[in-house]
């Protein structure tokens, strides 16, 4: 999901609003990488751009992992109710 949602964002041509519009819709995590990435750019200039990737990708793979799990438990639990009728 995460692939596919990168792609999204990053492989086709979108317009500068449309872009940012996926782009915080599809990588919430971003909002906050961008925060931290800024604060560790201040300190230390040469390992911003690692830290926001980084983070990028760790707070959207927690994401849509988060997603995964809860669509999985709601499906599980929606089985099982439905199988004891």
């Amino acid at each position: 999901m995460f692939g596919g949602a990168a792609y999204a964002v990053f492989g086709f041509q979108h317009g500068f609003e449309e872009q940012v519009g996926w782009y915080v819709t599809l990588l919430p995590g971003a909002i906050l990488a961008a925060g931290i990435s800024d604060i560790v750019t201040k300190t230390t200039p040469s390992a911003g751009s690692v830290t926001f990737w980084g983070l990028l990708v760790c707070f959207n793979l927690v994401w849509y992992f988060g997603i995964s799990f809860v669509a999985i438990k709601a499906y599980r639990y929606v089985a099982k109710v439905s199988t004891r009728s």
